[in-house]
């Protein structure tokens, strides 16, 4: 069974059987589980593990919760932050029949649709901002997710990723002025706030309509495609995040706080506008990110703005807060041309 997209209904669900100050993505995925078993699953699984932050624990506690409301099911935590190897042997534990290698196999089809989403998502920020026929990349967006998920064979796959960019291209007329102004924003942060919309209120959605360009700092892939991260010629954006970083977080702290303070370095050598930093309530990795970006920002001149997320965020502050960002950007964007034409 797929999950149900989470609302704020999953939300208050969620909240309701959770501790007061546990994170914002523990009540989300808790609302979720107990959806989905109230529409009759009865195994769940959820990333887990040795980890650097509370999220490698939700697991127990959250089993301890859903046996004392009284559900009947089997939990299966998957270690994302392991070794490849192990992680193939707990996928082979769960689907009982699969031998090691049809395991490797499954695995590697999820990194590679994953790379493929990602890629879709990329350019779905990009043209959302651009298009002429508005909805339009919402469309052509949905519609390719779709195909990705459920295609079979990874020869029919990866022919069809490489079509891609190209199909964004062809399918999606933009506004060529619009393009050669626009302003640039990454949005970092914790990954499951960066990445799920329902709990970010869409803030990919809300700067496109803004006119910016939008790009994920965090991905999916950066916990599962171990096919790029054992390429010995392949150095991908965290690992850059965290090298750059070091000089003001020396070692790993837990989320993505290395990275997000790497991200304010990488993207301003990018010459991108600025960064958008999203994290939940409670969340100390993302606390300590939120004490050091401000001198690193002053530092590298890139404007970077923290965002708190709760159930109990106001969409029309949040709005506002955004709108108020880009406006500062785009002041400082002209004054910097007005330098230069002088």
């Amino acid at each position: 069974m797929i999950p149900k997209k989470p609302t704020r209904k999953t939300s208050e669900l969620g909240s309701r059987h959770s501790p007061e100050f546990v994170c914002t993505p523990f009540k989300l995925t808790l609302g979720t589980f107990i959806e989905m078993l109230d529409m009759g699953a009865d195994e769940l699984g959820i990333g887990g593990g040795n980890m650097y932050c509370r999220f490698g624990l939700y697991w127990p506690v959250q089993k301890l919760i859903l046996e004392d409301l009284g559900y009947d099911f089997k939990f299966y935590p998957i270690p994302i932050y392991d070794k490849p190897l192990n992680i193939v042997k707990s996928i082979q534990a769960v689907s009982k029949d699969l031998t090691v290698w049809e395991a490797i196999k499954a695995f590697r089809m999820t990194w590679i649709k994953t790379r493929y989403i990602e890629l879709v998502d990329k350019l779905h920020f990009k043209y959302r901002t651009l298009e002429l026929e508005k909805r339009q990349a919402d469309r052509l967006t949905k519609e390719t997710h779709r195909k990705i998920v459920e295609m079979k064979g990874l020869g029919n796959l990866r022919r069809y990723g490489k079509q891609i960019p190209e199909l964004f291209a062809k399918t999606i007329e933009i506004d060529k002025e619009k393009q050669r102004n626009t302003i640039r924003i990454g949005v970092c942060g914790e990954i499951y706030v960066a990445l799920e919309p329902t709990l970010n209120l869409d803030v990919h959605r809300k700067l496109n309509e803004l006119g910016v360009i939008t790009e994920n700092t965090v991905s999916f892939g950066m916990l599962i495609d171990f096919g790029r991260k054992i390429n010995p010629f392949t150095t991908l954006h965290y690992q850059k995040a965290r090298k750059v970083a070091k000089p003001y977080i020396g070692q790993r702290c837990g989320g993505e706080a290395q990275e997000n303070i790497g991200d304010i370095i990488l993207y301003k050598r990018k010459k991108w506008d600025g960064l958008v930093h999203l994290y939940p309530f409670t969340c100390m990795p993302e606390i300590i990110t939120r004490s050091i970006a401000p001198q690193v920002s002053k530092e590298y001149d890139m404007p970077f703005l923290s965002l708190v997320i709760d159930e109990h965020t106001g969409e029309a502050g949040y709005q506002t807060r955004l709108e108020a960002f880009v406006d500062l950007l785009h002041i400082k964007k002209e004054k910097i041309a007005a330098r230069k034409n002088n």
